[in-house]
């Protein structure tokens, strides 16, 4: 296994064993905080929806790295041919992952803007907190992610070759294409 391949394993462990359970803890909190009670039930109610469809997305796409993009990748830094074993295509696992984020932000927009209104601005500390969480390390961390997936294709040798092995194209031939 080359030095990228621990690199990656160790920054998916971060992921998953740090990021990940920090923005859960934040989620459940901001959406069981007993001070929103102190609110009107119609505002109450839609930012409660909005952190549950947070909740849900961000599950998804933890489900999703955890279940088939973070094997996949580790799957390609580890084939020693295609002839061994069917090679994933990680770019629409990629484009999956993409989408799922796109759409995490999207609820976090939301919910931003409903915290800037004149009835949260004041208070929802644990909601806020959430907000700044989800924009800040999120976003931080998944850069650092697709980053790191892009500097590998670029500059691992290994790893380029059995992306496109899993695309199904041979990586000498794409080689040639590239000079």
């Amino acid at each position: 296994m080359c030095k990228h391949a621990d690199q990656t394993e160790e920054f998916i462990h971060h992921l998953l064993e740090n990021v990940y359970p920090c923005l859960e803890l934040k989620l459940q909190n901001a959406i069981h905080c007993v001070y929103l009670k102190d609110y009107d039930e119609e505002h109450k109610d839609y930012l409660i929806e909005l952190m549950q469809n947070l909740r849900n997305d961000f599950s998804s796409l933890v489900t999703c790295e955890q279940k088939l993009v973070f094997p996949s990748v580790m799957k390609v830094f580890n084939a020693k041919s295609a002839k061994e074993v069917p090679l994933p295509n990680l770019f629409d696992l990629m484009q999956l992952t993409r989408s799922k984020e796109h759409k995490i932000m999207s609820h976090v927009h939301n919910l931003t803007s409903l915290l800037d209104t004149n009835t949260f601005k004041n208070g929802a500390i644990k909601q806020h907190d959430l907000a700044d969480s989800f924009n800040k390390n999120f976003v931080k961390e998944k850069y650092r992610w697709n980053k790191m997936i892009e500097d590998r294709l670029n500059a691992c040798s290994c790893f380029r070759a059995n992306v496109f092995r899993g695309l199904g194209l041979d990586p000498k031939e794409q080689q040639k294409k590239q000079a």
